[in-house]
Formats: structure tokens, sequence, C-alpha cells
């Protein structure tokens, strides 16, 4: 009797691990909104707010590439346990700067997903 309980118990832990494996695939993939940022004016101060739409579990923050940087005198900030960020200040030196934000959520049954995006943050002179 307790081996059929124990081989009854495994074929249900077993469905259900296999009913999380399909509603994980079906999970739409992780995006950082908006698509494009609005043009910084030199001297004014800029303030532009990155959503990730539709994560089901909190993200990790949001990060820059070393390898890219921002106008000097804007920021990346992100208020802890928030699921959103803002690039903000007031940039000097017009120019385009390449930008890649990335981020990631964590993970509960499922693994956790990330997303990037690739802007090009233009700043003009007033």
């Amino acid at each position: 009797m307790k081996t059929l309980a124990l081989l009854g118990l495994s074929l249900t832990l077993g469905g259900c691990e296999s009913l999380f494996m399909l509603g994980c695939m079906g999970r739409t993939a992780l995006q950082i909104e908006p698509g494009q940022l609005p043009a910084a004016i030199v001297g004014q101060p800029y303030q532009v707010r990155l959503t990730v739409p539709g994560s089901h579990t909190p993200l990790s923050g949001f990060y820059l590439d070393p390898a890219t940087r921002l106008p000097e005198g804007i920021e990346l900030r992100q208020l802890a346990n928030s699921d959103f960020a803002e690039l903000s200040g007031t940039a000097h030196t017009p120019g385009v700067y390449p930008v890649l934000i990335y981020t990631a959520s964590y993970g509960t049954q499922c693994a956790g997903q990330s997303a990037e995006r690739s802007y090009q943050l233009q700043v003009v002179a007033p």
C-alpha cells in the first residue's frame, strides 16, 4: 500500500511539474519600454520612465551596459523594490549617445527572464 501511495504521489507531482513547464513556455518575453527615448535638451531637466509591462515577478533591477555611457548629467535610477527606472538629470553636452539598458526578473516556479534595449539618446542644443 505504501509503495502504491508513493507511486501515485510521484505521478501527481510529475504531472504538476509538466503543467508548470507549459505555463513557463507560454510566457511573453520581457520588453523594456519606451521603444525610443525622447531627445534631451542641453541645460534643461530630462526625465523618462523605463518600464517592463507584463512582468509576472519582481525585477532584479535596471542596469546600464558598462560598454555604453549616458551623457554627463544624466543618470539611470531605480528605487528599491520598484518596477520601473528613470533616466533623469540635466545634460551638458550635445551629441548622440548609444545606450544599452538591461533588466531581469526573478524566477519562481519558472526561471527568471531578461530583456535589453538599445537606445540612441540624442542631446540637442537649446
